[in-house]
């Protein structure tokens, strides 16, 4: 039977914001009717649900990694407002929840602890037919080999998931947006209790979310909100204007999130500006040299896409253009980066396809970092992360892209000087006819596509190895994104099997660079190898993930990692 692994999704997170009558009846879903449903298809039908459980018991989803978050001030300041007009009454949430973020009167902290809660009461629920689910921890399967565990995960029909933390904020212990100046300073001691909860085991955390927490920042974060999501959603807090890298309490974070002893959590780049993901590869490296122990850590990027750029081109080429203004809060900087043509299909009219150049995407030096970590790349269904843009006819491009904000200490340090933190250089540092739904599905192809090319061409392979180890699907359903066409939600992706077939082929032959690698394998008449096409669809969509998630219960284990195939190292390394 097939299956599906999801690096990244929300189980419960609409049943939290619902509704009251919603929250423990997991048969129902959170959907919009009425004027709520016109709305929410205006913004890309974030609002409905994705991944419940009742969509997860129908579907092909065997193995994942649920995702935990409590919502952030800028997702409560403004609701819905279309031309000044709050329309948010017309959604069937618990405005208890938003309120007390909004108004200051609780901590992200708190709130955490309650979703913790809310899942903790949920698993003898959940646990029973139809869903079958159970939540996985470290402390069940000491002493068992990679081998075992798999065979374990793999039995059955039992859905087994790991969880994980989106954002830092949710270690926040101060009032929620407060304009006391009121900080949070021990992100680490919230993170230590974490660390030793005894029904709850999280196999990693995003330093940073979609926005700025002024009261305990860890270190840069991305700009992931565009026009259209400011639509649901509007907040000055959601543009980056302030930071340069991890902060000493983001460092303080980090180390205890990685030296752990015994229950060590991975930290996920997913959100982190540039300059802050460059700089947490290098503070990596340094823990490493302190505790040998940290090096066996993978790095992850739960549900991203790529620029399909290098960071030297992009930098060093200034392919982007810049605005640097001054405003009443200090100087801010917004980035137009150049439109990266991708691929194409066979339309005659709308046959463009373009990549998302905002920096929130991995680039290429990136991929092959997190390649030679052993580490892992889920990549997003959110159509908008994929880059799909104008909905009418989206291969029609100006030469530069929406802009992006970025830290003007950031732009200065990282795009004018070309340094990361201690004056190292960049460059020196990393010398390394369709519908939508067949658009989007090209899209995503076409980034499994540049990761593996990309992998073959810069890293050496043991027998038996190859980039296709290190991607997943990474969806964040029921994360507020807009859905790529044709996979709206968990069980309409059991037909991603089938699309891959189809789309993977096309997308190897239209990809644009790294012309001198196949991702596939081709017989001497040069039609695909179709036992290898399989091979490579099972691994992306549920084999890699079943691996990950074993390495993780064997807690990382240095005499289970000897038996993983990984890649040898960068060339860089040898």
């Amino acid at each position: 039977m097939q299956k599906l692994y999801d690096f990244h999704f929300h189980l419960l997170f609409k049943h939290y914001i619902a509704d009251p009558k919603l929250k423990l009846d997991f048969n129902k879903n959170f959907q919009t009717t009425g004027v709520a449903k016109v709305l929410n298809d205006l913004v890309g039908g974030s609002f409905d649900s994705q991944s419940s459980p009742s969509q997860v018991k129908d579907s092909l989803l065997r193995l994942g990694v649920v995702s935990l978050s409590s919502v952030e001030y800028a997702f409560a300041e403004r609701i819905l407002h279309i031309c000044d007009k709050d329309f948010s009454f017309v959604l069937p949430v618990n405005d208890r929840i938003f309120d007390r973020v909004k108004h200051h009167q609780t901590t992200y902290w708190k709130d955490f602890l309650e979703i913790v809660e809310q899942h903790k009461k949920s698993f003898d629920k959940l646990s029973k037919a139809p869903f079958n689910i159970e939540f996985l921890k470290r402390s069940d399967f000491e002493g068992k080999s990679i081998h075992e565990i798999e065979a374990f995960l793999n039995a059955g029909d039992k859905r087994c998931f790991t969880l994980a933390i989106e954002g830092g904020h949710n270690l926040s212990d101060v009032p929620a947006g407060n304009e006391d100046g009121i900080l949070s300073e021990t992100p680490h001691v919230q993170m230590k209790t974490v660390q030793e909860m005894k029904e709850m085991d999280f196999m990693s955390i995003n330093l940073c979310h979609l926005s700025d927490i002024p009261e305990q920042r860890l270190g840069g974060f991305a700009q992931g909100v565009n026009k259209l999501s400011q639509i649901a959603f509007r907040s000055d807090h959601f543009i980056p204007t302030v930071g340069l890298g991890l902060t000493e309490i983001g460092k303080k974070l980090i180390r205890q999130c990685l030296v752990h002893p015994s229950r060590p959590v991975l930290i996920d780049v997913k959100h982190m500006s540039l300059y802050t993901r460059l700089e947490y590869y290098r503070y990596k490296d340094q823990l490493a040299k302190e505790d040998a122990k940290v090096r066996r850590l993978p790095i992850l990027s739960s549900h991203t896409g790529f620029t399909f750029t290098s960071i030297d081109h992009y930098l060093n080429r200034q392919s982007y253009r810049s605005y640097v203004h001054d405003s009443t809060t200090g100087r801010e900087v917004s980035i137009a980066p150049e439109n990266r043509k991708i691929g194409r299909t066979d339309d005659k009219i709308n046959k463009g396809l373009y990549a998302n150049p905002w920096t929130i995407n991995l680039f290429d030096e990136e991929i092959i970092e997190i390649m030679a970590a052993g580490g892992m790349m889920g990549i997003s269904l959110d159509q908008r992360i994929l880059g799909a843009s104008n909905p009418a006819l989206d291969s029609v491009r100006d030469k530069y892209y929406e802009k992006e904000q970025v830290s003007y200490h950031e732009f200065k340090k990282l795009y004018k000087e070309g340094k990361l933190a201690g004056e190292e250089g960049i460059f020196q540092k990393f010398g390394l006819v369709p519908s939508k739904e067949e658009r989007h599905m090209m899209l995503l192809c076409l980034h499994i596509v540049h990761a593996v090319k990309l992998g073959y061409e810069k890293l050496p392979w043991h027998e038996g190895t190859s980039p296709w180890d290190h991607i997943c699907i990474g969806s964040d359903f029921d994360g507020l994104i807009n859905p790529i066409n044709g996979f709206e939600d968990i069980i309409k992706l059991g037909g991603i099997h089938k699309a891959l077939r189809q789309y993977l082929p096309l997308a190897d032959k239209y990809h644009m660079f790294n012309e001198n690698y196949k991702a596939l394998k081709y017989n001497g008449k040069g039609s695909v190898d179709a036992r290898f096409l399989e091979e490579v669809i099972e691994k992306f969509t549920f084999t890699n993930g079943l691996r990950f998630t074993a390495r993780f219960l064997t807690n990382w284990s240095e005499g289970e990692l000897e038996k993983v195939n990984n890649p040898a190292t960068s060339e860089a390394e040898q």
